[in-house]
């Protein structure tokens, strides 16, 4: 009857989930079997491998899987289109979104329908709070703990289940999946047949709809959120009776397993009783044993099924002799002063069943760290603490307790709690030490749990502001005290002889005893001179015995959401109206997307900022590290230096789940740029001293204000004030916390509500398009703009932004679909296509009233074998055919824009336009059609010489934007116009226009600039951009963040500090790049000198960057000229670059041109000259491909610059302008040939090139450390991850280097891996700069050689051709692979590692021995292979994987790597070598 199997956790449940899931066929009935897999479920991966592998259920059938990414949006509607059609489905979910359930689980109950939700404790203490939280929904609930028990409990929630038609939620500790498989009795195949046989007729039942009826009217029609159903007309006594038998009649299936609703394990006569959960471990069993056979009077009683509850069951399984009951609540986020559990037991005695000899005390146990805290010595404690007769309350055992912390032993040092490193105070804290040092005084550090205020406390006394204050006033009294002690020997008459000098100095002490620095200068000069004159006198001993109470402390008091709840109560008033000086941090962790919805908004939570500025006499500020690291420093200081209270409000929004494609840091910095720039969480400082000198008290540091702080200024009279300095401040951005997005809106509801009333009576169109390179779009627009001037209303936007499910209400909708991939759909409409092709017809998807046309777009030439032609489009003729199945009716057929019609899409464009206007009969109305927009070349070609009209946009103060043609323009300036995509949906639907800024790349040949231009550089982040720096891989700066109102101020800035940025970005040759690493100074001056040469002679001649930037008048009314480039400049891009073998830090063959030097006897003789290498491609498109640079020819120094201009000719002349994605030089060459390429720059040179020096590369990284050079000097290269010059609490990078610029006498080298050089540091330097090194912790040597060897792009938020992250995640992918790294003895070994968002290249991502670029949030293509020293490309290894597969593929290649590997051999020649990957030496073969 049973079968042994070696499973973990996950696999057995899964197992039972699908051979027992009632969707599949019941021998007569063919029902299609749904295992709905919420991620990220530990079981997800088990159950989809099983359906890949074609496993069937017990009855034969294949499983079908069906993955649901994020929760909140789509399990509903997934669950609901099974209930709709009375079919049944096993759910596997993390607990931690069972909250996010609790709709369909009321949904699921009033229907009636035998689910089963299996739900993986997977947080680290296995906390069952999010289970507890949904016990009031009418499922039932049932635990287990071990791999035995959890295949043996999910058979009975499955059978139960159809037998009692109540939804199950199996709740069980995942942690068990961790241990390792363990081999358990499993049910047989042909037993598992049998049994169902026996629920057969209620499956039919449930099928037909017959049997037991949904609780509210019409549960399955119409909405898919439905009120709590009315549990009392269950009859659950029923239910709980059919839930036992279930239980009998399995157990000889189980082999003699015997599992209760309630189990009992102990002595018969036992006073004392422990009650658990069923997921707790067994550990509690084993120690009670040991005690019975002891001869104690003790027992343990296990909850199996915890609801439906059964008082007579629970009651009925105790010995009547109990007179002591604990209960163990192991949930660490209740929301209540109580736990669930608890509250059952002690009801349970007071319902009058309990039949016992006394009515027994009830405690609750709070077990510190979950589950996981459970031991025997916990159940040692729980009894001593029942055994000694304490008073009846709540006691915690195990675990950390909630700590606070005092001075040590010299009064100035506060050491944190264990806790400290929590990720939400971790930042905070972390600044408060790095500021204050010694003199940081911390209490009430709290952990988690107590942050979280609503969630409870490990104890509460610790987390009311009370205790914190009363902590530090006694160290007030203390030093006050001392100060006494101090006076009093100075005093004449005291009878202390002391020398003039420590009269002095104690004297100086006394009059500064507040100012930190003062006090703390004097205070040393006095425990100095203590040292020698203490035996003078008792007293002086005395002194000298408290000397730790010379210092001032910064005293900071911190706390969580609870605070804010009650300001009286919490104890935060009696701070405020101490006047001592103590500082609180209060941390505000709801995330803002939770704040808008009106269902999660606290309504508890009092502004403690307000109240404390109203109050008077407090130093207030508002601060988000993720938003400001600079403005948190800042008030972190004033409010130390404040002689009085302080409040430093700081965000730290909680993320309880992480989206794919996200980690937590991601995720918090998002919410914080959302709550931020909506105005939710202001950024301000409010300094009342600053009054006193009759200055403004009031400084806001960001640009939108609350409404209440809005009126408090206006009452003070200090709102003129803020107005000058951000007069962009509005009273719409002045709403509440519940009310501030309702504001927002209705101000534009109001301003365009005599527009919408004129468009009423007309015919309404919505446009929806899916685009990722932004084709879609432009004709999408197109259509918008047509269709207003032919009397319709048109709406227009991303098919994403649109509410799927509202598309039966829609009369006519237009969809405008690119092709992505292999028939992909867009990233901004696979959404909507995910959502419509799990529909299927219904009363929900009734779309009869709904008319539709599809334009698709793509390229034919993309899919030249006949086998691949059904990708040709595929994405909206998919659409087409979908919204005809759902019932929609066609306007018109669908119509189809390929590029290589004559016209390109234009053709299908214009065959398929008229058709949709006759079929919405305004065909015949005169309209202007909207001209298509001119190619890139005829922008050019108008646009006077790159002037455009970009003077008159920077003018315009009614956007943050720029046209789309002067958007154009400017990249030929140096500026790309960005916007923020993190708040992008977020402020669209406050009716927003998107957070447009720019970034702004400088030119700077080689990468030099001196400490005065860092310094500029370091000031212009601050002033104009987002605070930090970026080098980039093109070895330059680049500036985010800059508001179009601050961009020609930025320009001007750079301009003052003889640096530009024309020519750093647009068609034309730019930023010239030379290795940063040669030890040869003179070779470096040589190469640095032609750098500069070649950038000079190919830089634009036009006169509109001084004009627009620089106000320069024009002088001349003749027009410029451009004596190489013409109108039109290049056809594209044009890169070029300098190395010198054996270092190939530039990646050569990365780019249009480039020069190898080519060295004999000390001296450069010539260079190789190397054309045709670029590694952008376009994802699914195999006519796109990375490129390595040809070998052209040998020239002589004097011959560079002529043999570069010719090369660049070549491309202007013959490259592709029809088409930018085959616009490259690559592609020239590609098309025509190297030696017709060769030919056509010889004739034009009018000589031939030598051949070919031979050359030699060993890696294309850069040398690190200290570095001795042949004039004598050193230099330091310091690695700066992915090229971000920033501080943060842990590194304070950008500090630091500002500060080596103030004393440094060479210069900054930039290289082009984005890292940082210091050179020209004498000898008598070096040990200053080995000190400022030292102290800001810049010693390369903490990282391992893989994260030196990293490279990452910007991505994401801020790049608009991003699919997925990049800077912000490879950092932490790197952590977690060194990890694999460690084991395998390979943390030293440099291996190369490159991210790119989008397949564009600019972190060269090909040239990588591991290289990843993203496809998709959270999926990325994989490539290996590629050469150390970068000569040879990497191949695709595997496509769209996520973090969990990158590591499972790494790890045992890896492995392999280190145990297989030839003495010297690289990573990247590894894989090819044993056949990992194909060796890639040529563009054309890359997609082999």
């Amino acid at each position: 009857m049973m079968g042994t199997q070696s499973f973990n956790t996950a696999t057995a449940i899964s197992y039972i989930g699908w051979v027992l899931h009632i969707k599949q066929s019941f021998v007569l009935y063919d029902l299609a079997e749904r295992n709905i897999v919420v991620e990220p479920s530990p079981v997800g991966d088990l159950v989809h491998e099983w359906a890949n592998q074609g496993v069937k259920t017990a009855f034969g059938h294949p499983g079908l899987v069906e993955e649901v990414a994020n929760a909140r949006a789509d399990i509903h509607a997934t669950v609901h289109n099974s209930t709709s059609e009375r079919k049944i489905a096993t759910i596997y979910t993390p607990s931690t979104e069972l909250i996010s359930l609790i709709p369909t689980l009321y949904n699921l109950v009033g229907e009636r329908a035998p689910y089963v939700i299996h739900a993986a404790l997977q947080n680290e203490d296995s906390d069952a709070s999010d289970v507890l939280a949904v016990r009031q929904t009418g499922v039932a609930l049932i635990a287990s703990h071990s791999v035995q028990q959890a295949h043996d409990v999910a058979l009975i929630a499955h059978l139960a289940s159809l037998r009692t038609r109540i939804p199950f939620v199996h709740f069980y500790d995942a942690s068990a999946a961790s241990r390792g498989h363990s081999h358990i009795h499993t049910v047989r195949y042909e037993e598992l047949v049998k049994l169902l046989k026996t629920e057969h007729e209620r499956v039919v039942s449930y099928r037909r709809g017959h049997g037991e009826q949904g609780l509210e009217s019409g549960a399955s029609k119409g909405k898919l959120f439905l009120r709590p159903s009315p549990l009392s007309k269950f009859d659950y006594e029923r239910a709980v009776q059919d839930i036992v038998d279930v239980t009998r009649e399995l157990k000889p299936l189980f082999g003699g397993r015997s599992y209760k609703i309630f189990e009992y394990t102990g002595a018969t006569d036992a006073t004392s009783v422990i009650v658990v959960l069923g997921t707790v471990s067994p550990a509690v069993e084993e120690e009670m044993h040991r005690r019975v056979v002891g001869g104690q009077k003790v027992g343990v009683l296990r909850v199996r099924l915890y609801r439906p509850w059964s008082e007579a069951h629970f009651l009925g399984a105790l010995p009547k002799t109990v007179e002591r009951v604990a209960v163990l609540e192991t949930s660490q986020n209740l929301s209540t002063g109580w736990g669930a559990l608890f509250l059952d037991v002690a009801a349970a005695f007071h319902s009058g069943q309990w039949t016992g000899r006394h009515t027994p005390v009830v405690r609750e146990a709070k077990v510190q760290n979950g589950s996981h805290g459970i031991s025997a010595d916990t159940v040692k404690v729980v009894f001593r603490h029942l055994e000694a007769h304490e008073e009846q309350g709540p006691f915690a055992v195990g675990g950390l307790t909630n700590g606070h912390t005092n001075g040590h032993a010299n009064g100035v040092n506060g050491t944190p709690a264990a806790n400290i490193e929590r990720e939400l105070e971790a930042p905070y804290l972390k600044m408060l030490y790095q500021l204050f040092k010694d003199r940081t005084t911390v209490t009430n550090v709290c952990e988690n749990d107590s942050v979280w205020g609503k969630h409870g406390v490990r104890n509460p006394a610790e987390a009311s502001a009370e205790f914190g204050l009363g902590l530090h006033l006694v160290q007030i009294q203390r030093r006050a005290a001392f100060a006494s002690k101090a006076a009093d020997v100075l005093k004449a008459g005291s009878g202390v002889q002391l020398s003039t000098q420590l009269r002095g100095a104690l004297s100086a002490w006394l009059k500064d005893r507040e100012n930190a620095e003062k006090s703390a200068k004097h205070g040393t000069e006095a425990i100095k001179l203590l040292e020698s004159e203490k035996h003078k006198h008792h007293d002086l001993e005395n002194v000298y015995g408290q000397r730790a109470l010379f210092a001032k402390s910064s005293r900071w008091l911190i706390g969580g959401d609870r605070l804010t709840y009650d300001i009286g109560d919490s104890g935060v008033h009696h701070v405020i109206s101490s006047k001592e000086d103590i500082n609180m941090l209060v941390l505000d962790t709801q995330p803002y997307s939770e704040k808008i919805a009106p269902s999660k908004t606290d309504k508890r939570k009092k502004d403690i900022g307000l109240y404390a500025m109203t109050y008077g006499g407090v130093y207030v500020a508002s601060v988000a590290v993720n938003a400001s690291y600079a403005q948190v420093l800042r008030a972190l200081m004033e409010a130390d230096a404040y002689p009085g209270p302080s409040v430093v409000l700081a965000y730290a929004p909680k993320i309880t789940k992480v989206s794919r494609g996200w980690s937590v840091p991601l995720d918090q910095l998002k919410e914080t740029k959302l709550a931020v720039d909506s105005g939710y969480w202001p950024l301000y400082r409010w300094n009342p001293t600053l009054e006193e000198k009759g200055q403004e008290p009031f400084a806001l540091d960001s640009d939108k204000v609350k409404r209440e702080i809005h009126e408090f200024l206006e009452r003070e009279n200090h709102l003129a004030y803020v107005l000058r300095t951000k007069p962009n401040i509005k009273s719409e951005y002045g709403a509440s916390a519940e009310t501030e997005l309702k504001d927002a809106v209705e101000g534009k509801v109001r301003s365009s509500y005599a527009q919408l009333l004129s468009s009423l009576n007309k015919q309404p169109l919505l446009i929806l398009f899916g685009s990722d390179g932004g084709n879609a779009e432009t004709i999408a627009k197109r259509l918008n703009a047509e269709a207003k001037q032919r009397n319709l209303r048109p709406r227009l936007m991303p098919a994403d932004s649109f509410a799927v499910e509202d598309l039966p209400k829609e009369t006519n909708v237009v969809f405008v679909v690119s092709t992505a991939g292999q028939g992909e759909f867009p990233g901004n409409a696979r959404e909507t296509w995910k959502a419509l092709s799990a529909a299927t017809p219904s009363e929900d998807w009734d779309l009869k009233n709904t008319r539709y046309s599809v334009f698709a777009m793509g390229d034919s030439h993309y899919w030249p074998l006949p086998e691949d032609a059904h990708y040709f489009c595929k994405a909206g003729k998919d659409l087409d055919n979908k919204l005809a199945a759902l019932g929609a009716s066609r306007l018109c057929g669908v119509g189809i824009g390929d590029d290589q019609d004559p016209d390109g899409k234009e053709t299908g464009f214009n065959e398929w336009r008229p058709e949709l206007w006759k079929a919405l009969g305004v065909d015949e109305l005169e309209v202007k059609v909207e001209a298509v927009l001119p190619s890139d070349d005829a922008i050019k070609a108008s646009s006077n010489y790159l002037r455009g009209t970009i003077a008159e946009g920077l003018l315009d103060t009614s956007t943050g934007a720029l046209s789309e043609l002067n958007a154009k323009l400017t990249k030929f300036h140096g500026t790309y116009m960005q916007d923020d995509r993190d708040i992008r949906d977020e402020r669209l639907k406050q009716g927003l226009e998107p957070a447009y800024s720019f970034m702004v790349r400088m030119r700077i040949p080689g990468g030099i600039v001196t400490p005065k231009q860092w310094l500029a550089v370091d000031e212009i982040a601050d002033s104009k951009a987002n605070g930090t720096l970026k080098i980039t891989t093109r070895q330059t700066f680049q500036f985010h963040g800059i508001i179009k109102s601050n961009l020609k101020q930025a320009f001007k800035d750079m301009n003052r500090a003889c640096m530009d940025t024309i020519a750093a970005c647009g068609d034309v040759n730019r930023n010239v790049m030379v290795s940063a690493n040669p030890g040869d100074d003179e070779i470096h001056r040589q190469i640095q000198d032609l750098a500069e040469r070649w950038s000079r002679h190919l830089l634009p001649r036009t006169g509109a960057y001084h004009e627009i930037w620089l106000d320069k008048k024009v002088v001349s009314t003749t027009e410029d000229e451009e004596p190489f480039y013409g109108k039109t400049y290049l056809p594209r891009k044009f890169k070029t670059v300098i190395a010198v073998p054996p270092y190939n830090d530039v990646d050569i063959f990365a780019h249009d041109l480039g020069y190898i030097a080519i060295i004999e006897h000390g001296r450069i003789v010539g260079y190789n000259v190397t054309v045709g290498g670029g590694m952008g491609m376009t994802h699914g498109n195999k006519k796109t491909y990375p490129r390595l640079a040809d070998v052209l020819g040998f020239c002589t120094p004097d011959q560079c610059i002529d043999v570069g201009e010719k090369v660049a000719s070549v491309q202007r002349d013959y490259g592709d302008r029809t088409n930018r994605r085959h616009a490259r030089l690559k592609y020239t060459i590609e098309d025509h040939g190297i030696e017709w390429f060769r030919d056509q720059v010889e004739e034009r040179l009018g000589y031939r090139l030598q051949p070919p020096r031979p050359f030699h590369f060993v890696n294309n990284g850069d040398r690190f450390g200290w570095h001795k050079h042949t004039n004598g000097t050193w230099s330091y290269t310091l690695f700066i991850a992915n090229g971000r010059v920033k501080d943060t609490p842990e590194l304070q990078l950008k500090t630091a280097l500002r500060e080596v610029a103030k004393v440094h006498t060479g210069a900054f080298r930039m290289t082009a891996n984005q890292h940082l050089m210091l050179t020209g540091i004498t000898e008598h330097q070096r040990p200053l700069m080995s000190a400022l090194l030292r102290q800001y912790n810049l010693d390369n040597s903490r990282h391992s050689a893989m994260r030196l060897h990293s490279m990452a792009c910007v991505a994401l938020p801020t790049c608009g051709l991003a699919m997925a992250e990049s800077e912000r995640y490879l950092p932490s992918l790197i952590d977690k692979i060194e990890d694999i790294l460690e084991e395998n003895g390979l943390r030293d070994d440099a291996i190369t590692i490159r991210m790119t968002g989008c397949p564009n290249g600019c972190a060269r991502p090909q040239l990588a021995e591991i290289g990843f670029i993203g496809k998709a949030p959270g999926a990325y293509n994989m490539y290996l292979g590629a050469s150390h020293s970068g000569e040879r490309l990497n191949k695709l290894f595997k496509e769209s994987i996520g973090e969990a597969e990158i590591l499972a593929e790494l790890k045992p290649i890896l492995k392999r790597y280190a145990l297989e590997r030839r003495s010297g051999e690289k990573f990247g020649d590894f894989v090819v070598r044993v056949g990992i990957v194909k060796a890639t030496r040529a563009g054309r073969e890359f997609h082999d």
